[in-house]
């Protein structure tokens, strides 16, 4: 318990998780003081270079546009200052988007202090959190911070409160090759299809299945059929390594001695088999036919 003259230490902002930079949804005595909110021009704001977001779907964003001009904008965005005088979004960019479309010239906001590191870690965490980010931006969001911030699968999804399995199946979308990673950020294929593809290791043939899958709309389930026929069809099956006894590796030994020249004995499981005697030329052939007693003139 601290003493009467004590204070507690300060913790940062990273420190205390994402919810002291982001604000969320929250009740009455934990709304954030209307003093650190600051309302400032629509204007005045940049996008976050950072942002995993690729695409901004219009619907959806003309619907939070509609939201916004009735309601206003509830929840702040999180931004920094730039040296130009500028602010950065560092989340909150779609009701930023959004806003503009409905015509607002101000939006509120709370300025934090945050590094370019912190930005980036703070930008792709509080997207990540959504539901609605794509399979491949999420994909790309985690292959970001594990090359940035040294996280693990499993430590990043401690970190964003996701399964293992998924970081691990999400960051295997990034071995697409790039037409079907646009299928997928275009919504025409789905994760599943695009997990099921990756069992194709032919990319002329992932690449067919893929246009075959949006061609005739199908789906996961027969995906993963077809998959399976044709891994079944292709698959290479190697051929049985012949059981070698002690014995005839030790007589092929000899032979070769014997003839000067590799020999190599082929046996099958009822006994029968043959003799391979290799030669490089016409005269070594010779040789060796007379070294078994047969002469032949190949003159």
């Amino acid at each position: 318990m601290l003493k009467a003259t004590e204070t507690p230490k300060r913790r940062t902002a990273l420190g205390q998780g994402l919810q002291a930079l982001i604000p969320v949804e929250e009740t009455a005595d934990q709304r954030v003081s209307d003093r650190s909110v600051k309302w400032i021009p629509i204007d005045s704001l940049l996008p976050n270079p950072y942002q995993p977001r690729r695409t901004f779907a219009e619907d959806a964003l003309r619907d939070l546009a509609a939201s916004i001009k009735e309601m206003g904008v509830i929840q702040p965005l999180i931004v920094r200052k730039t040296p130009a005088g500028k602010y950065e979004i560092v989340a909150g960019e779609r009701r930023w988007r959004a806003a503009g479309m409905a015509e607002f010239t101000t939006i509120p906001v709370i300025v934090r202090q945050l590094s370019d590191s912190e930005s980036l870690e703070i930008a792709l965490i509080e997207n990540l959190q959504r539901e609605n980010l794509n399979p491949l931006d999420t994909a790309e969001a985690y292959d970001t911070l594990i090359a940035k911030f040294s996280y693990t699968h499993d430590s990043l999804a401690k970190r964003i409160g996701k399964d293992r399995t998924s970081v691990t199946n999400h960051l295997r979308l990034l071995k697409l090759p790039e037409p079907v990673k646009q299928h997928l950020r275009n919504e025409l294929i789905s994760m599943g299809h695009a997990r099921t593809l990756l069992a194709v290791e032919s990319v002329p043939t992932l690449l067919k299945l893929s246009e075959k899958t949006i061609n005739r709309k199908l789906s996961v389930r027969e995906l993963e059929r077809i998959v399976q026929n044709y891994k079944d069809k292709h698959q290479v099956k190697a051929a049985p390594v012949p059981v070698r006894d002690e014995e005839t590796a030790a007589l092929e030994t000899r032979l070769s001695r014997y003839l000067s020249t590799r020999v190599t004995i082929k046996t099958k499981n009822n006994n029968a088999g043959k003799i391979e005697i290799h030669f490089h030329s016409k005269e070594e052939l010779a040789r060796l036919l007379d070294a078994v007693g047969y002469s032949e003139d190949f003159s």
